[in-house]
């Protein structure tokens, strides 16, 4: 009779508990990974794989009222890393700013330092010498690609890139800029945002957003166009290259998206979840023509078209910071956007209750997009 009263109150006990176990976890429910604006990759798979549809058919549905057209190749220049010093390698030659050259072997890895205000000191590592400095910026060139030691911002380690570096001095630390043609660009570029096994034409539709990116964004007045990583578009250089991927650069030579004569702003992401964003419905401003929201109807193809996450309370607090007020009791959406994403959302506290965007509950929570339901916690 005692063990049966004893279980009783055990199971009476565990009953009133688990409603504020529940409770005290945060459910975001979400679709999508990404920003959500122009084309989702995962939905130009699907339209190629289960539609047949070429590279322009797929760009003329994420970006609307666009053409495709041709554009002379550039060259890019692309910020690889910044740091104290830089070491290079696969190097024949180095030019300073005021003419002085200095011959290098490709064999051989140099290391460049600041010296003085202006100048850069070449060391060699193997012989253990200094070499004459030089004017930055230097320009260094070696074969058909020279290598950067050490870890780049594009998380290339010890990484050969095409073209050639420019070290430049940023205040006391050493700036590496690859300044490669456009077309080369591309070899680095679009294996590092699409798998290359993919269908073809959702590759070149990938090649083709990408050089209208990078082509879109040059700017002679600044030190270099782009960044080697997702602030920009991801450029790993020679590591990267694939056969196909060089294929597609290739068949959609100098082709770019314009719109109404103009580079096009072809800004694109992994997953929409399902209909893709208008451009002021997350980042504000004036509306885009040709960045409209358009349902993406193979979208569901990606692994992350739905997903879900749970913080405790704790996690939830810590990571929300000065949105809380007091504990935290709860977390909704209480208002969207037209395509169905999260635009404000309500932080209840003990001791008040503040809001926020989408965007923003998206970066201090690290969620996958702002497409999201909240429950608890």
């Amino acid at each position: 009779m005692i063990r049966h009263a004893l279980a009783l109150a055990l199971a009476l006990a565990a009953a009133l508990l688990a409603p504020a176990t529940a409770a005290a976890e945060l459910r975001i429910e979400g679709r999508g990974f990404g920003h959500g604006i122009g084309m989702s990759q995962y939905g130009a798979y699907g339209l190629a794989l289960r539609e047949g549809r070429d590279f322009r058919a797929i760009l003329a549905h994420y970006y609307q009222g666009t053409r495709v057209a041709k554009r002379r190749a550039r060259t890019v220049r692309v910020l690889l890393k910044q740091s104290s010093s830089q070491k290079v390698c696969g190097a024949t030659r180095a030019r300073g700013a005021g003419g002085r050259t200095l011959r290098l072997s490709d064999r051989r890895m140099y290391r460049f330092y600041p010296s003085g205000t202006a100048y850069l000191r070449v060391y060699d590592t193997r012989a253990r010498r200094s070499l004459p400095r030089l004017r930055a910026p230097v320009r260094v060139t070696g074969g058909s690609s020279v290598c950067l030691r050490g870890r780049a911002e594009n998380g290339v380690t010890n990484g050969s890139y095409r073209g050639a570096f420019v070290l430049d001095r940023a205040g006391s630390r050493v700036r590496v800029i690859n300044r490669v043609h456009s077309e080369h660009y591309l070899y680095g570029v679009v294996p590092a945002e699409m798998p290359t096994s993919w269908p073809l034409e959702a590759v070149k539709a990938q090649a083709v957003a990408a050089r209208t990116y990078a082509l879109k964004r040059l700017t002679p007045a600044r030190d270099f166009d782009v960044y080697a990583d997702v602030r920009s578009q991801v450029y790993r250089g020679i590591a990267a290259e694939t056969r196909r991927g060089t294929l597609a650069v290739r068949r959609t030579r100098y082709l770019v998206v314009t719109w109404q004569g103009e580079l096009a702003d072809t800004f694109f992401h992994s997953t929409s979840g399902g209909r893709t964003a208008a451009n002021e419905e997350i980042w504000g401003g004036t509306p885009v023509p040709y960045l409209r929201s358009v349902e993406d109807p193979h979208d569901d193809i990606s692994p992350v078209h739905t997903w879900t996450v749970t913080f405790s309370r704790a996690e939830a607090e810590r990571k929300l910071g000065s949105l809380v007020r007091g504990e935290l009791e709860r977390v909704r959406v209480i208002e969207r956007t037209p395509s169905g994403r999260a635009k404000t959302v309500e932080i209840r506290g003990s001791e008040g209750t503040r809001t926020a965007s989408g965007p923003e509950i998206r970066t201090k929570l690290g969620l996958r997009s702002s497409w999201f339901t909240a429950t608890g916690p």
